[in-house]
């Protein structure tokens, strides 16, 4: 059981939550959802919840700096 009196706190970069909407990907990336297709095949992690499919703007940023093809 947490403290009341313990101080709060903020929630970090590394947990927010970062995941966008494959299907949004060009507003919110502005990156083409084949593109991010194609890194799915090289390796890029993506998350699915039903029919929707979802990434991490963090993991895309990595991946895109380690080299994509």
């Amino acid at each position: 059981m947490k403290n009341a009196n313990a101080p709060f706190q903020p929630v970090t970069n590394e947990s927010s939550f970062d995941l966008f909407r494959l299907s949004k990907s060009k507003q919110t990336v502005d990156v083409c959802p084949n593109t991010l297709r194609k890194f799915f095949k090289q390796g890029l992690q993506s998350y699915n919840r039903g029919k929707a499919v979802f990434v991490s703007k963090a993991e895309l940023a990595a991946f895109i700096r380690k080299g994509a093809a």
